[in-house]
């Protein structure tokens, strides 16, 4: 499995795939900061807003069950709070392929400032349906991810 170490995801300098977006009221906890899956729900729209910004529907993916790509390992370094009403750009800057699974480095940042507070990574395993055996990364994802390897 590829990874990305979190100071590789700090000094990438490209900004890769990115949205702007504020921290929700329903994303804090009872100390009033992110709560720590909110940030795996943040890359997880980034990636299929990603997809389908390069012709890949996950919508359609879905009702023809022919493959799936579940996540098999996430994890992510956090570096400073983010709080409730927070404007932050969430970026997809790099992405490596292999012949099965996709990894994907994620950053979250203060709009604005840039300051980064989030690092994350997750990796994807192609498998076909219904038997969910790996499969190689269907031609049109791995094009799409192209320009961020």
């Amino acid at each position: 499995m590829y990874r990305y170490d979190r100071q590789t995801l700090l000094s990438v300098t490209r900004e890769g795939f990115v949205r702007t977006r504020r921290v929700r009221f329903q994303d804090v906890d009872a100390a009033g900061v992110i709560f720590y899956a909110a940030v795996f729900e943040y890359c997880h729209d980034l990636y299929v807003e990603y997809l389908e910004a390069h012709g890949v529907s996950l919508v359609e993916v879905l009702k023809q069950r022919q493959w799936a790509a579940p996540i098999r390992h996430a994890e992510a370094d956090y570096l400073r709070p983010l709080r409730f009403g927070d404007e932050i750009m969430v970026s997809l800057p790099v992405a490596h392929l292999a012949e099965s699974e996709l990894t994907l480095g994620y950053r979250i940042s203060l709009a604005g400032t840039r300051e980064v507070a989030v690092v994350a990574q997750s990796v994807h395993t192609f498998v076909a349906l219904p038997d969910f055996k790996r499969c190689p990364v269907p031609e049109g994802v791995f094009m799409a991810f192209q320009p961020l390897v």
